[in-house]
């Protein structure tokens, strides 16, 4: 393959799982990045899919599932909705709409562990179906990728944590395409730099 002008082309160490022609930087402003060829991106996206479902199947019954809207489009990869009903999700909402309903006994929030202001809207969500309603409501969290001692934090001290079960989706990378891979970060800089 040639192209006019001068190219980078970078080299990364065999334990990444590149090889040598994995990352070409043409001048013109273009990156492209292929995976290495023994990499299967339909058995990341069956994990994610079966880890998912499996925390879903823990939670007994039909349920709510209050979604962060930032996750919706990357669960939507790899979980179909009509999959989610097969294993007992009635509704969806959104984490920032404010609008969860308490028809079902079981109640799952679905978000990011690493946003504080994920943990204070939860806490709050939980509190007030504590308090609105007349039904005694089983509540799990499922923190993406990984549970913080920030959110454990804030959740004790809005007193709802011994209420509560939490678990973990370890969702870091995405498959959007048989070669491509996206790490499931929104603001990765603020994380990074601080």
């Amino acid at each position: 393959m040639s192209t006019p002008g001068l190219a980078l082309n970078l080299r990364l160490p065999s334990f990444v799982g590149f090889n040598d022609q994995d990352l070409y930087f043409p001048t013109r402003g273009k990156v492209g990045m292929s995976l290495h060829p023994g990499i299967d991106t339909d058995a990341i996206k069956d994990k994610a899919k079966k880890d998912l479902l499996d925390l879903l199947e823990g939670v007994r019954g039909k349920k709510n599932l209050v979604i962060e809207q930032s996750l919706a489009g990357p669960i939507g990869l790899f979980a179909k909705f009509s999959t989610l009903q097969d294993y007992g999700v009635d509704k969806v909402f959104f984490l920032e709409n404010d609008n969860l309903d308490t028809s079902q006994k079981n109640v799952v929030f679905l978000a990011s562990g690493e946003k504080a202001n994920n943990c204070v809207a939860i806490a709050a969500q939980i509190k007030r179906l504590q308090q609105a309603s007349s039904i005694e409501h089983e509540v799990s969290v499922i923190w993406v990728p990984r549970r913080t001692l920030v959110c454990n934090k804030i959740l004790e001290e809005a007193g709802v944590l011994g209420d509560i079960s939490v678990e973990a989706l370890p969702l870091h990378f995405l498959p959007l395409d048989q070669d491509v891979l996206t790490l499931a970060y929104d603001d990765p800089f603020a994380d990074l730099y601080l």
